[in-house]
C-alpha cells in the first residue's frame, strides 16, 4: 500500500511542480498588466495636458492656409482696380499657391498624426480601464459635470468634445463589462 501513495506522492509532486509553473506566468502576467496599466495612464494624462497646446499649433497650421488665400483675394482685388499688374499679380499668387501647397500638406501630415496617435491611445486607454470598478451612477454624474461646466463656460467647446468622447468611451466599456456578467 505504501507503494500506491508513494505513485500518487510523485503523481502530485510533478503536479504540483506544472501548477507552480502557471501561478508564476499568471504573478508575471498580473505584474505586466499593472505595469501596462500604468503606462497607459501616465501617457493618457499627459496627453490630455499636452492636446490642447499641440491642437492650437495643428490650428496655427491652418491658421497660416486661411491667411495666405485671403492674401491670394488681395492680389486679386488690387489687380482689378488697377493697384497691381498683371506680371506681379501671377508671380505673387503663384508664390502664394506654392506656400498654399506646402502649408496644405504639413497641415494634412499633422491632423492625420494627430488623429492616428489618438486613436492608438484610446484603444489602449479603453483596454486598461478596470470596469469592474466603475459604477454606471458614476459615469453618469461625471457626465452631468460635464454639461454643467460646459453650460457655465468652465471649459472649451474643444476641453468639453474630448472629454465628453472619454466618458462615451467609457460608459460603451461598461455596458460591454455588464453583458459579459450577465452571459456568465
Amino acid at each position: 500500500m505504501e507503494e500506491y501513495i508513494n505513485v500518487y506522492k510523485e503523481l502530485m509532486k510533478a503536479l504540483e511542480e506544472r501548477l507552480n509553473h502557471y501561478r508564476e506566468g499568471v504573478k508575471r502576467l498580473d505584474e505586466a498588466w499593472v505595469g501596462y496599466r500604468n503606462a497607459v495612464n501616465e501617457l493618457k494624462r499627459e496627453w490630455d495636458s499636452d492636446y490642447p497646446l499641440i491642437e492650437s499649433r495643428v490650428n496655427q497650421l491652418k491658421a497660416g492656409i486661411e491667411g495666405l488665400r485671403r492674401q491670394v483675394e488681395e492680389a486679386e482685388v488690387k489687380r482689378e482696380i488697377g493697384l497691381m499688374d498683371d506680371e506681379s499679380y501671377g508671380k505673387l499668387v503663384n508664390e502664394l499657391n506654392t506656400a498654399i501647397e506646402e502649408l496644405s500638406k504639413m497641415y494634412d501630415q499633422a491632423k492625420s498624426l494627430l488623429g492616428e496617435l489618438e486613436n492608438g491611445l484610446m484603444n489602449h486607454w479603453i483596454r486598461s480601464i478596470d470596469v469592474s470598478a466603475i459604477s454606471q451612477e458614476a459615469v453618469e454624474k461625471l457626465t452631468k459635470n460635464l454639461e454643467e461646466a460646459k453650460a457655465n463656460g468652465q471649459i472649451s467647446e474643444e476641453t468639453y468634445a474630448r472629454l465628453k468622447r472619454d466618458l462615451d468611451l467609457l460608459a460603451k466599456a461598461l455596458q460591454a463589462y455588464s453583458l459579459l456578467l450577465k452571459g456568465q
